[in-house]
């Protein structure tokens, strides 16, 4: 993967921070004690570069996070929304463009859905919002208690192409 963060990360060390973070699956206790190694949105992003290899501009990035479903899975959508929602988007500013909570409602085939919520966020300014993950990552980290028992999975993502009818 080729990316740059301030022009100061090599190629090797993006790469095996991306391998290292995307390799471990945290529990829940190890993502609130963790949060500088956990599912933290700003360190993820700052784990992998803003710009196009390909296009040689700056691209959309997109964090999306996935919160698993199961026998025993809650998540409290209210207080998500309310709360932890508002929180993300007082402590980030403008560096998030949109952000979105979908809730799971079935699989293709009807059954219970793989995940019970998905998060996106559409990041505008990768520098504002990496300086805000640095800064404010462990809170949000420590909020997640609150609305869910289950883990998340995160992903860094750059929008390769977008469609609207």
């Amino acid at each position: 993967m080729h990316s740059k963060t301030g022009g100061n990360m090599s190629k090797s060390r993006s790469s095996t921070a991306y391998k290292k973070l995307s390799s471990k699956r945290y529990g829940r206790r190890e993502l609130v004690v963790g949060a500088g190694k956990a599912a933290a949105v700003g360190v993820i992003a700052a784990a992998l570069g803003s710009k196009s290899a390909a296009a040689g501009k700056k691209a959309t990035r997109c964090i999306t996070v996935l919160y698993k479903n199961g026998d025993n899975v809650k998540f409290d959508f209210d207080y998500y929304k309310k709360n932890h929602l508002t929180m993300i988007m007082k402590l980030y500013g403008k560096s998030i463009r949109k952000f979105e909570l979908r809730k799971g409602l079935t699989a293709q085939d009807g059954s219970k859905p793989q995940y019970v919520a998905v998060v996106n966020i559409w990041i505008a300014d990768q520098a504002a919002f990496d300086a805000a993950g640095a800064k404010y990552s462990a809170k949000l980290v420590a909020d997640v208690p609150n609305f869910t028992n289950t883990q998340a999975v995160v992903q860094n993502d750059e929008v390769y192409a977008v469609a609207e009818s």
